[in-house]
Order: structure tokens, then sequence, then C-alpha cells
């Protein structure tokens, strides 16, 4: 190979789409970063030229050059291409023969160019296989540098000579070189996000582009599992950016940018483990500079007040969800855990924080997919748009998109055939229907795209010759819709025999040996096959986070995560002690009080369940297919009451320290903690257990005892006799014990009104104490408070 003139390396960094897109993309501006901070080595960027510019270009004889110097990419050692979708690969090829390269890495000589690919659709890269030297499987940061330094090396000594380069990179771990790379390729991926390079100060475009804002990566990967999904497969194990480096890139990046707004970005922001004390953290660091952020990937399951609430502090934009399934079934088959209370408490939140715009994403296709699944997308679009008018008065947008499902590579799914086009119409067609008489707005995602998509998404290699011939056709820009013509492939098809249609169609038996086997991305094909059953029957897998699902990765689970100070080890001896020591239980005791009780149950549920997972307590989990936390809680408080001794039990495995672990939970839960105790492993659960209450709440100035037993002696209150026992006014306000009975269960709400007059939010209520009836001797008992339930002789 005949190097460039100088010892410098020279990197274009090419993105296959317009120049809008393109420098919206975090991969380029890190990579770009990386190879300018290495000594010795320079990357430009590159990007397709618009219709208009390509005939310029090729109207004056120009090559396609880079942004920086104008140079051509064939002046380049390196180019480089981020390969996102799989319909750009038509505008590679253009790229590369407007840049005066042979498209074909056989047609090479040494004074070419090496031509790299990096970016999730490398993970099956033969349908593109003879246009590429080398393809970076995985997580680029490191290997790009090592890439460089061996260029570096070679260029150096002065060897000219292709195959020594090629074979050189193919000894790079995580590079697949199709020349010389023998055997399996094992992805690459970065362990520690916090040690990574990030782009502080990117080239920041004149012209406003797609996602013209700070992006920062506060997680990668995602462990829920979707059975859909390749990103959760190819980007495991899920691995976080502590919040003190997170914020470090944000107040770098605002200075080094001058943009206002930060988008935290990753698969699944919602589940970042940190993210209320981040949100807290950004707001605080950014008060009075108009700096806002957003969450652009919000599990249902993860939405709450609290983050809504931050997110707000400085701007409301608009809120995407994804159900991706209307009904229960179907959800279970693809493996997206949240049912209807789940969806409802969301929309609850969304709109009752103020949000008036909705975007909701469906997917047709899905396997095993019924009529009633399609006919489920337009009742559950309904309830947002009855929700959102129960919430606000004013007019809120919701937009409705629709997908076809596209059967990926390294997923449970890549054994299943996509739905024909004709079907796929027919249930588009029944859904833009459906739901534009219900007033809200349709999306749908072009057909033959989403066909072509599941072509090349599951194509070998002969799939390479269809890509050439529709680009020699005209093919190029195909993600445009005012450009994409389904015209060029089918041409492609007539000159190669090759029916995209079934190809994308075709179901294949679990014995099926595919191309991509060959590439390693740490899951198993076994793993996989596992998942697929699992879907027929169907049934949920747990989320990785809760404990290891044995994909073989071999990653401990949740390692990556923000850890939590002073318990760092926990996971290994709950591991550990889990086989050796029986579970005992605890109980907190803890008060709901302030702006946290407007939590809803499920809400508190769910703060608490997460921050003992921040804390690593070693909690005992159900057994099955879908486990569990062993955790119970006291009756559940209405919405604005408050708490001051509410309790949740949970079995944990010891050696247990629980002075330790008390400290630790009362830092990583919003609420007081104010005791922490064994219980006996029989003691009764607390749903069962509590059937009586303490509470206060306002009363009249004028009210008085007398006036109280005056009205309880009315025909109108005739039912509250039952429930009530000793009451007293003390400091204005009423005191009341009230018990559940086998007819009626206390509705404190309806009780403060009926002996106040008030609203329950005038009246102010407050639960005092819980009490279960503890039987003694003779037949008698007392009532006795969960909080004094203390075990002996255990700890």
């Amino acid at each position: 190979m005949v190097w460039k003139s100088g010892s410098l390396v020279k990197a274009v960094l090419c993105f296959p789409d317009v120049y809008d897109i393109g420098m919206s993309h975090l991969g380029l501006k890190i990579l770009y970063k990386i190879i300018n901070d290495m000594p010795g080595c320079a990357a430009e960027r590159a990007f397709s030229p618009w219709i208009d510019m390509e005939e310029y270009l090729k109207r004056e004889g120009l090559p396609l050059c880079s942004v920086e110097s104008s140079t051509p990419l064939h002046k380049f050692d390196v180019v480089g291409f981020s390969l996102q979708y799989e319909l750009s690969y038509p505008t590679v090829l253009n790229m590369l023969h407007l840049g005066g390269i042979p498209i074909r890495a056989e047609e090479r000589a040494n004074n070419d160019a090496i031509v790299i690919a990096g970016g999730p659709c490398t993970l099956n890269p033969f349908p593109v296989l003879p246009f590429f030297d080398a393809f970076v499987i995985g997580d680029a940061e490191d290997v790009i540098k090592e890439i460089m330094t061996t260029l570096q090396s070679h260029k150096r000594e002065g060897d000219a000579r292709r195959e020594t380069i090629l074979m050189a990179l193919a000894a790079i771990d995580g590079v697949f070189v199709p020349a010389y790379s023998a055997g399996i390729v094992r992805r690459r991926y970065l362990a520690d996000l916090n040690t990574a390079p990030y782009p502080c100060a990117p080239v920041v475009p004149y012209m406003e582009v797609v996602h013209d804002r700070i992006n920062i990566e506060i997680s990668r990967g995602c462990s829920c599992g979707c059975r859909f999904c390749q990103a959760g497969i190819i980007y495991r194990p899920t691995r976080e950016r502590e919040p003190s480096t997170i914020m470090g890139i944000a107040e770098a990046a605002v200075k080094g940018t001058g943009y206002s707004e930060i988008s935290f970005t990753s698969l699944n922001a919602g589940d970042y483990t940190r993210l209320p004390e981040l949100l807290r953290q950004c707001n605080k660091k950014f008060d009075g500079k108009n700096v806002s952020f957003s969450l652009p990937s919000m599990r249902i399951n993860s939405i709450t007040e609290a983050v809504l609430k931050e997110i707000k502090t400085v701007k409301k934009s608009g809120f995407t969800i994804a159900p991706e399934a209307a009904s229960a079934r179907l959800r279970s088959v693809i493996n997206k855990d949240f049912n209807e209370d789940d969806y409802e408490r969301t929309l609850h939140t969304i709109f009752s924080q103020g949000w008036l715009n909705l975007k909701l994403y469906f997917m047709i296709g899905l396997p095993s997919e019924s009529q009633e699944d399609i006919e489920a997308i337009p009742a559950m679009t309904l309830k947002s748009l009855k929700m959102a008018k129960r919430f606000t008065t004013r007019h809120v947008n919701i937009n409705i998109g629709v997908s076809t499902f596209v059967p990926k590579a390294h997923t449970p799914f890549q054994w299943c055939g996509q739905i024909p086009l004709s079907e796929i119409i027919e249930k588009k067609r029944f859904l833009i229907k459906a739901i534009s008489k219900k007033g809200l707005n349709f999306k749908g995602h072009n057909e033959q795209m989403s066909v072509l998509e599941g072509f090349i998404a599951r194509a070998g290699s002969p799939a390479a010759s269809i890509i050439e011939a529709a680009w020699r056709a005209g093919a190029r820009l195909d993600a445009w819709g005012d450009v994409f013509k389904y015209e060029h492939w089918q041409e492609a098809m007539e000159k190669t025999g090759i029916d995209i249609a079934s190809e994308a169609a075709a179901s294949y038996d679990l014995t099926h040996e595919f191309e991509w086997n060959r590439i390693d991305t740490g899951v198993t094909v076994d793993y996989l096959k596992k998942e697929y059953k699992r879907a027929l029957e169907p049934e949920m897998t747990h989320d990785c986070r809760i404990s290891c699902t044995a994909c073989g990765l071999k990653c401990k689970s949740a390692e990556f995560l923000c850890k939590t100070e002073g318990v760092s080890s926990a996971g290994k001896v709950a591991q550990y002690a889990q086989t050796v020591f029986n579970p005992v239980k605890v109980r907190v005791v803890f008060s709901k009080a302030g702006h946290l009780r407007y939590l809803s149950h499920l809400e508190m549920m769910s703060a608490v369940l997460k921050g003992l997972r921040r804390a690593q307590v070693p909690l005992v989990y159900s057994k099955g297919f879908h486990p569990m936390p062993s955790v119970s809680f006291s009756p559940a408080l209405g919405v604005g009451i408050e708490g001051l001794r509410e309790c949740f039990d949970m079995e944990v495995t010891p050696p247990f320290d629980i002075m330790k672990f008390k400290e630790v939970i009362a830092r990583e839960i919003p609420f007081d903690v104010t005791d922490m105790f064994f219980i006996a492993k029989d003691t009764p659960a607390l749903g069962r257990f509590v059937t009586a209450y303490e509470y206060e709440f306002g009363l009249p100035e004028s009210e008085t005892i007398s006036g109280l037993k005056d009205k309880l002696n009315s025909t109108e209150l005739q039912w509250l006799t039952p429930l009530l026992g000793k009451f007293d006014i003390i400091n204005g306000r009423l005191v009341i014990f009230v018990k559940d009975t086998n007819e009626k269960k206390v509705k404190i709400s309806e009780i403060a009104e009926a002996l106040s007059g008030l609203n329950a939010v005038d009246a102010d209520i407050k639960r005092l104490a819980l009490y279960g009836w503890v039987s003694g001797a003779n037949g008698g008992g007392s009532w006795q408070m969960p909080c004094e339930a203390k075990a002996v002789g255990i700890g």
C-alpha cells in the first residue's frame, strides 16, 4: 500500500445520510474526538450529498470531499462508515463511488484507503461483506485507538502491503476482516463508561440539525429483554455513568457548545439507577441559567411524578412512550412488562403534570399477532384521550406511531418471518380508519421500506448483489420517503433473481444455521432459543438487573450500574448466603409525609423497590419464570394522606447488618426511615394483620365533642358506628380510632367528610398509626402496632 504523504494517519468518518442527520449522531462525535486527541492522527467528516448536490458533483466532475479540508475521500488513509440502518447500504456505495474509491474490497489496490464499518448493523455484516475491508464489532471507543495505533505503526515502518495491514487489523479483538479473520469474532464492549472519552466541545453546526442539543449517554445497554429488540441484545450488559461524571460532562458541554438543552440518552433512560438524584443535581447546577433537559426514551413503568416534576422545571417538551403491543397476551409474547394499571398510572402522571403532547408507538406484525391484538390498539389509544380530557381542560396533541415488526439477527425472533406486504397494508388501513375517527394523529412507516428492512436485516452474503444492483439502478438515501423508490429494488430483483418479499417472510427451524452465528455477541444461541420458546407459551422473563437470566454473557447482574458507597459487595454476599442460610424477615418503619403524600401506593412501592435495589439489599425473590422480590407493604394510603408510621416487610438473606443497611436504605428511598428491625419468620403479613387505624384530621373551629356525638346518633351516620372506636379533639383536630369489619372496610375520606364536613384535601388527613389484633390467653387479646413487633434473638 502506498501511504499518503507525511507521517500523519488521516481518517474520514462518513455518515451515510445528509449532514442534518449525521451531525446528530453521538457516536460520530465520540470517534471524532478520540482520533483527533491521538498524536499523529487526524479525523475529518463526510456526509451524503442530497440529490441536487450529487448531480452537481457529477456534472462538474468533482469528487465527494470531507467537510473540514475539502479533501476527496480517496486521499484518506482510512474511510470509516457508521452503519445504523439497513436501508443506508446503497448510500454507502454511492459515497464510496463519489469519493473515488472502488466499491468492492477485492478491487482496491495498495494506494486505496482502508474502508471500515462500525455501528449496530455490523453484528450482521454479511449483506455488505464485499464492500468493506474490516468491521468493528461492538463498542468502538477502545478498538478505534488500537486500529489507529496499528496503522501508525505500519506507516512509520513503511510497510505498503495492504495484505499485512489487514492481517494486523484482524488480530485486534472485535475487528472482523473478511479476508483474514478465522473462526468466531467476539463483540467488544466497554465496561466502564466513567472513564470513556466524551466530546464536551464538539463541532457545533451553524444550521439546525435534527437533534440540535447536547446529548449525554447516561447508560448503555438494556436489561428488560424485549424479544424483538436487537439493541437489547447487542448492547448488553447495562452500564451506567455515575451522576458526578454526567454532571461534569454536562457542565463542560454547556460551556463548550452554548446549547441550552441537554438530552439524557440511553435505550431506557427511565431505568437509570440514580435518575431522580441526577435530575435534581442538574436542576440545581443550572438553576437560573435556563438550561433544560429531556429524557427521550422512557419505559411505561419508569415514568414517575417525581421525575416529571424535575423535567418540567425549566421546559416542558413532548413525551414519548412505546407500549409496542396493546394486549396483555401479546405483551407477554414480546416480554414487555407492564399492565393496564401501569398504563393508566403513567397517563395520569403525564397529564396531571401538565404535559400536552404525547406520542404512543405500536408495532404490527409481531409473532402470533391476531386481529384481536390489532383491535386493541385503537382501544388503548382512546384510553389515552379519555385520560387526557379527565386531567386537563386544554387541547392535548396525541400522535400514534405504528411500525411493522422487523425480525433482526441475534434476537429470539430471528427465526420468525415478517408478515406479507399485503397484510401490512391491510392492518394499517384498519388502524388509520379506527384511530382517525377518534381525533388522533396517525403516522405509519412506509410498508415497502419495512419489507426491505426485513429482508436485509436477516440476509446473508448473497444480498450484496441485490444491494449493488439497487444502487446501480438509482437507490440512495432510501430512508427518505420523498427519495425512496421501490422500483429501484424491483429492477434489482429482476437482475439478480432474489425475491425480497419471500426472503423477508421466511421462517426458519430452530436448527437453522445463520451466517451471523459467526459473530459472537456474548449472548448464546441456546439462550435465544429458550426465549423464543418462552414467547410461544407465552411466558415472561424478568429484568436481568433483578437476577441473572443466564444469557451467556457471564457478567454479574447489575455489576456495571451506579454503585452506592459502602455496599458494593452486597450482591456477592447475597448470592453466597442464599445457598447457606435460611432467609430472615425485616420490618422497616417509615413516614410518607410532605409532598410525598401525593404519591400513589403503586408509585410509593416502586420508589421503595428501586431504592432497595440501589442499596443492594440481598432480597429474597420468588421462584418461577418471573421472580419478584419478597417485599410486602402495609395497607394503601389514599393519595394526599400522610402516614407517620407506615411499614413494609422484606425477606433477606443473612448475614445482614441491620444497622448498616438501615443507613443505606434511608439514603436510597425518598421516605424518612424511623426504625428497622428483625421480625419472626411466622409474623403475619401486613396486609392481613392490619385491620385498625388511628387518624387525625381538621375540624371547623366551632365543632365540639358533644356536637360530634349528636352527629353519630343521627340516622345518616349509623353506617359509621361499627367502624368507629374512641375519638377525641386535640388541638382543634379530631383523632379517631377506626377498624375494618367483615361487612365494610375503612374509607377515611368518607369518614372525614361525614364528621367534619370538609373534603379530604381541606381536612388534611394524617394516618398516625396502624394496628392489628393479637389474641391473648383465655380468649382475650389486644391491639398492637406493627412497629412494635420486634423479634427477640434474631441478628
